[in-house]
């Protein structure tokens, strides 16, 4: 229950945040695996990627990403991205599958997080690193990645508008989940480095003009560093999640109109920003 709209966000996020414990726990089964596996591989590089080092995860809802950088004339040469992956799932034996988007190796566990592995390899160009490459066995490709200098973006965007530049992020995340889970989570945070470029401190507005202004990026291929980002959406999927933006964009401009009328409607603005995000909003009282 809350009675302004901003101790509302304050317990939103609290309701979808990862507490820092969990992350203890996830690097614990990181470092595990990658113990595993270096006993079969030779292993470059390892490291953790995706939402819970970038400090951009929900609670419950993300996986932990190890890359695994392979010697490549030892492991991945002249081998199709199929080979790779099941050359992990060989040895690691247990309960696995590959991921849907046929990029990892997916495991399993009993308790929160399950760990998704990326076997990949580096592309040197004139000496000097220019990018990893991904396995997809869906495409039998090997997909150029950067996610370090994706984690630097997420940082740099961070320090120039603001902590709430990382909540706007979770909440979009979570408003994803409760509608339809269309976009992807990188997705969804290559949007925020598009379209949030200014200071973050009123949530209302932000999280209004996230929703306004990414919404014209949908509409199209989106390019960002050495892909299409939104490759994976087919034209069904694509239309499905602009409406759901066409709807959100209305609930978040009456809800943000609420809090600026001459008396203050935070009671409305409240009811509207649960419509918009879900139970885990909270109530007015």
């Amino acid at each position: 229950m809350a009675y302004t709209v901003q101790s509302a966000f304050a317990q939103f996020y609290d309701a979808i945040n990862l507490p820092g414990e969990h992350r203890e726990t996830a690097n614990n089964r990181k470092d595990h695996l990658i113990e595993l596996l270096g006993g079969k591989f030779e292993i470059v590089d390892s490291f953790g990627t995706g939402s819970i080092p970038k400090y951009t995860a929900l609670k419950g809802h993300a996986d932990i990403d190890i890359f695994l950088v392979l010697h490549y004339q030892k492991h991945c040469m002249n081998k199709s991205p199929s080979e790779v992956l099941n050359s992990v799932r060989e040895v690691l034996a247990y309960k696995t599958t590959v991921r849907r988007n046929g990029q990892a190796v997916s495991l399993s566990y009993t308790t929160w997080p399950s760990v998704d592995i990326v076997p990949v390899f580096y592309t040197h160009l004139n000496g000097t690193f220019t990018h990893y490459n991904v396995p997809d066995m869906n495409t039998g490709t090997w997909i150029p990645s950067r996610p370090k200098e994706h984690a630097a973006a997420i940082e740099y965007a961070a320090s120039q508008f603001g902590e709430n530049f990382r909540k706007i992020i979770k909440m979009i995340k979570a408003w994803n989940l409760g509608h339809g889970n269309f976009l992807q989570s990188y997705h969804i945070e290559v949007l925020a480095l598009k379209v949030v470029i200014s200071n973050t401190s009123n949530l209302s507005w932000s999280v209004f003009s996230f929703f306004n202004e990414a919404k014209t990026l949908l509409g199209m291929p989106l390019w960002h560093d050495k892909g299409f980002v939104d490759s994976y959406l087919g034209s069904g999927d694509r239309y499905e999640i602009i409406k759901r933006f066409d709807t959100a964009i209305g609930i978040a401009r009456d809800a943000w109109y609420r809090t600026h009328l001459p008396n203050s409607d935070q009671q409305g603005a409240i009811r509207c920003w649960k419509q918009l995000f879900g139970d885990q909003f909270p109530s007015y009282g």
